[in-house]
């Protein structure tokens, strides 16, 4: 509590220095949560955790502090922000959490040609119960990542991008070192500006992934991954945009052959404004991802959100979102291990009304439930999760 105090006065003294057209903006905020099944277990495992540990409800509370900062020194922006923040619960209060939100990104110019980005994150927060392999055992992930790009416009209508990029991911319970995971990848994209702003683009991606915890031949250790992908970015009116990733990936495992995968993958996600309060939003996707089953070395997962919002007047606004996904658990792990290669299905829903009574102060409440049906008892679960927050930005 010290430390958030701390920061959250220092973040309040900012604004007093900060310059003619600078834009600091601290915030604080607060929200509470009730969950009916906290670590996403399944009926019977719920059964036998009652058996030990009395409930498997509870609330909690997440008290966040922070600054968001937007300063455009001439041609420059740069976009920071910081917040820090604490996790306690009512009644498993071994679980309780501290975390860190640290997020820069410089978007540069230099003449009328050149342009690009540079940027790093560095986040942790507790990780999620349905991807912990002990959900009683707490577990902090911590994620950073570094970026860089440039793109030279040598044309009206034609612009070359590089990027690269460096990812880590590490957790703090030993149950979980196995899920550790860094990637360093490199793209090259050749882009098409239409006069009215639109952008179709081919890119070549290369990504050297590593789990730097497995052991050699056990689910996985690491991989190489080639990506051709066409991008678009589509302004047809002011009421519809459209953005797309179309590909073909070739994932290849060096030490076990039969884990390789290649096939094409892409995501398409699009806004539509029918009027100035309401908004829809629709993404459809089939992606590679990875895996921490060990009979499986990845994901394929497939899938569809949609989300609307609704400015029902000038202080409440209105917002509903779905979403369902299937992940087809795939590849070789190399080794026999007796178990059943998952295949299930996630689905879920929220409701929510934001009230804003004075222009610095939001209101929230909210319901979100969901369920995951999977051909693996244990792997299964339903919750529903009830909220209320106040944020106020200063």
């Amino acid at each position: 509590m010290k430390r958030l105090l701390a920061g959250l006065m220092a973040l309040l003294a900012l604004p007093a220095v900060a310059k003619e057209g600078d834009t600091f903006r601290p915030f604080v905020s607060y929200a509470r949560y009730y969950d009916s099944n906290l670590f996403r277990l399944s009926d019977s495992e719920i059964a036998a955790a009652s058996q030990v540990f009395a409930k498997t409800t509870d609330q909690y509370g997440v008290l966040s502090a922070g600054l968001n900062v937007d300063w455009q020194p001439g041609r420059q922006r740069v976009l920071a922000s910081a917040s820090l923040s604490q996790l306690r619960y009512s009644h498993y209060d071994s679980q309780d959490n501290d975390g860190y939100d640290y997020q820069l990104r410089w978007n540069w110019q230099l003449g009328s040609h050149w342009s690009g980005l540079v940027g790093a994150t560095d986040i942790q927060s507790q990780s999620k119960y349905e991807d912990v392999q002990i959900g009683f055992v707490p577990n902090e992930v911590t994620r950073e990542r570094q970026f860089a790009s440039a793109n030279w416009l040598f044309h009206p209508r034609w612009q070359i991008g590089l990027n690269v990029a460096q990812s880590d991911i590490a957790n703090s319970a030993p149950a979980q070192f196995t899920s550790d995971y860094e990637d360093q990848s490199m793209g090259a994209t050749l882009t098409y500006i239409t006069p009215k702003g639109s952008r179709l683009s081919g890119q070549l991606r290369k990504v050297d992934a590593d789990y730097p915890n497995r052991v050699l031949g056990v689910i996985d250790n690491s991989f190489s991954q080639t990506e051709y992908n066409l991008l678009g970015d589509w302004r047809s009116t002011g009421k519809l945009t459209a953005r797309g990733r179309l590909g073909y990936v070739q994932r290849d495992y060096p030490n076990v052959s039969a884990r390789n995968y290649d096939g094409f993958n892409g995501r398409i996600s699009a806004d539509y404004f029918p009027t100035g309060k309401t908004v829809f939003n629709l993404s459809v996707y089939r992606e590679l991802g990875n895996s921490n089953d060990a009979n499986a070395t990845y994901s394929l997962d497939t899938g569809a959100t949609l989300g609307a919002a609704w400015l029902a007047t000038n202080k409440i606004t209105l917002r509903a979102n779905a979403s369902y996904e299937n992940r087809d658990f795939q590849g070789d792990p190399g080794v026999i291990i007796l178990g059943t290669t998952r295949n299930e299905d996630t689905l879920s829903g929220s409701f929510s009304i934001s009230y804003v009574p004075i222009r610095m102060a939001t209101i929230d409440l909210g319901w979100q439930a969901g369920s995951r049906d999977s051909n693996v008892a244990v792997e299964e679960y339903t919750y529903h999760l009830f909220f209320a927050s106040v944020r106020a930005d200063f």
